[in-house]
């Protein structure tokens, strides 16, 4: 049924004919940005790409006229080497003995593209890779249902419209059973319960995609979370949240807004102009180590110096 599914909407994805980005027109379609079909009239939207106008919009404005900017950081290398780990287990691809090496070889790949430095040390690169698969082996891997499918890509309507245009939604789950979905990450830190329960967006969208393409069932899911806390000796955490019918239609008014936002401030164009766009640096992740588009951002006005506290 699963597989049926990711055929149909995966067909629906690759028949539109004009298929344009929102703010990446004049370019390719990259991960994680919105795209619109001029001639169907609908805008899809990403999980990562909401996330990222809510966290700042200036960064999605970035993102999209400098993206020579844009490197893959270590975190994110480690993650994306112990998923293909993962996905090969599931897969039947290799033995759960040998995960670690597809995720090391995955990361070699990576390695050679380059790296960014942020926060992980890089003579422990190959240790945290190794350690989080086996953690997702020793502590997640013996609680996932077997059957499902890996890399699950969807398509699915909201119902809504924004200036003329069908809101959609679309994205990759990384495991799917009838059951619930599972969604592989991995972190510095034990995930909390009630910001992921209160505040996140991706399972609110995958489920609500799930329950709307008839990969789940029911009302009320659960969507689940396998987390590989990077520490000294890695472990698994998992963490499942329920998702309603209302956190759906929330997360669809969150998506309009956002895409609202994205016609006003491209004058409907969808390329971005030189204005800047809301700049938001409230959060730590608006920094040198964080954020690839600081020197041209706050750090363009304002240096490490600058924040120095005056001791007494």
């Amino acid at each position: 049924m699963i597989g049926k599914l990711q055929a149909e909407t995966t067909s629906k994805l690759h028949a539109n004919r004009r298929v344009g980005v929102l703010r990446f027109k004049h370019n390719k379609q990259r991960k994680g940005l919105m795209r619109i079909d001029e001639e169907a009239k609908i805008v899809y939207v990403r999980q990562s790409w909401l996330k990222d106008m809510l966290l700042c919009p200036e960064r999605s404005r970035l993102s999209v006229i400098q993206p020579e900017f844009k490197t893959t950081n270590d975190s994110a290398a480690i993650g994306t080497a112990v998923h293909a780990g993962i996905e090969a287990v599931l897969n039947d691809s290799c033995s759960l003995a040998d995960a670690h090496e597809v995720s090391l070889a995955r990361f070699s790949e990576m390695e050679a593209e380059g790296v960014r430095h942020t926060n992980v040390e890089p003579s422990t690169w190959h240790r945290h890779v190794v350690g989080l698969t086996n953690a997702w082996v020793k502590d997640i891997y013996p609680y996932v249902p077997l059957g499902g499918q890996s890399e699950v890509k969807f398509v699915a309507p909201t119902g809504s419209s924004v200036n003329g245009y069908q809101l959609w939604f679309e994205g990759t789950m990384d495991y799917v059973t009838e059951q619930g979905i599972w969604d592989w990450k991995t972190s510095a830190r034990k995930y909390s319960s009630l910001e992921k329960q209160t505040q996140d967006v991706q399972s609110s969208i995958y489920t609500y995609a799930g329950q709307t393409l008839g990969f789940i069932k029911g009302d009320k899911n659960l969507f689940n979370f396998g987390v590989m806390v990077r520490t000294s000796e890695p472990y698994g955490q998992i963490l499942s949240v329920s998702r309603t019918k209302a956190h759906g239609e929330f997360v669809i008014k969150q998506a309009m807004s956002a895409v609202a936002y994205g016609f006003a401030m491209t004058d409907g164009t969808g390329i971005p102009t030189s204005n800047r766009w809301l700049i938001n640096d409230q959060h730590y992740l608006c920094s040198e180590r964080w954020c690839p588009w600081w020197s041209v951002c706050k750090g363009a006005s304002i240096s490490e110096p600058d924040n120095q506290l005056e001791v007494e």
